[in-house]
């Protein structure tokens, strides 16, 4: 079975693949990562990994089983276009549990406010309350034990994320797209995301964890700011563009929200400009009510984890067996 690679990797990420999958699987590595090359190598492929692809790349490509994406986010891909080749698609969700683990250390950051008093205390300020509350940030933190949780998007990280605060005695608002989901939780209610803005100000704590589709894009917005509790606070690990730009820097700093924790942003880093804040019209970095994470949640030391899913799929397809993570043409995630 021949894996064509469509975007480089680093050798470890090969070496990692090469060393979990069976005998019988050959990884190409193309000479080169343009859509030409791509093209001539797809001829051959049984299956194609990583997110390249085009019309002609497909039209080539007579023996394709299906097609991975080694990591969780499918918004970049044509949907159009793989709905007329009518091929499987699969993404990867096996860095769930680290990234539900960012962010709910973001989550701990905000509400203890850590990187704030650790920047004060660098500059031998202590944040001492004050008789008058004019401190910019209070010291006080948000006590998380009893709090009220919303999820938005109840995928793999939104479930590890409910898993991993369930001992935190805490009650649950999961806002997904159908309002239900396969089995009853314990101090946790199901409800339709168009019904969210009927509780948002009983929320302490928000995750936004959906995927970027069509429908999604700006979810997030000044409307959801308006009924958001002010004293919440925000945790995103989603796509940038899940939160309307505008609004997010427009809350916090009119103190809409008390804090927000940000994983992932509005403009990123390219091989011409290395070094770039996190958005290039707003100065979310001035802000002192917010965690700033540079999209990170996914890494972690000494581990690969992105990557197992589409190993264990690699392997199924060898095996004949049915793959895991289909992503829906329909849905787009």
């Amino acid at each position: 079975m021949k894996v064509v690679l469509t975007k480089p990797f680093f050798e470890k990420d090969i070496s990692y693949i090469e060393n979990k999958i069976h005998r019988g699987i050959e990884i190409i590595i193309p000479n080169s990562f343009d859509e030409n090359t791509i093209k001539d190598a797809a001829k051959d492929a049984d299956v194609l990994f990583g997110p390249l692809m085009s019309e002609s790349i497909l039209s080539n490509a007579k023996k394709l089983k299906y097609i991975q994406v080694p990591w969780t986010g499918v918004d970049k891909l044509d949907f159009e276009l793989l709905s007329k080749f009518n091929v499987t698609v699969c993404n990867s969700h096996s860095n769930s549990s680290i990234v539900a683990e960012h962010a709910i250390a973001l989550m701990f950051d905000s509400a203890k406010k850590i990187a704030y008093h650790d920047g004060l205390l660098r500059r031998g300020k202590w944040n001492r309350p004050k008789p008058d509350n004019s401190n910019e940030i209070t010291p006080f933190s948000k006590e998380i034990k009893g709090s009220t949780i919303g999820i938005v998007g109840y995928g793999a990280i939104g479930q590890n994320i409910h898993s991993f605060l369930e001992n935190f005695s805490c009650s649950f608002k999961i806002f997904n797209r159908t309002g239900r989901f396969l089995e009853e939780k314990n101090n946790t209610s199901f409800i339709k995301i168009h019904e969210i803005y009927d509780h948002l100000n009983r929320i302490d704590f928000i995750f936004i964890a959906v995927a970027l589709t069509d429908k999604t894009v700006d979810l997030i917005d000044n409307k959801f700011f308006e009924a958001f509790n002010n004293d919440g606070i925000l945790i995103n690990i989603s796509r940038g563009e899940v939160i309307n730009e505008k609004d997010l820097y427009e809350a916090l700093l009119n103190n809409k929200i008390s804090f927000a924790g940000i994983d992932t942003w509005y403009n990123y880093p390219s091989k011409d400009n290395p070094e770039a804040f996190p958005s290039s019209k707003y100065p979310f970095h001035k802000l002192s009510n917010i965690v700033i994470s540079p999209h990170r949640a996914g890494m972690i030391e000494g581990s690969l984890p992105h990557l197992d899913d589409a190993i264990t799929n690699l392997n199924r397809i060898f095996e004949g067996k049915d793959l895991i993570n289909v992503v829906s043409l329909t849905h787009k995630y």
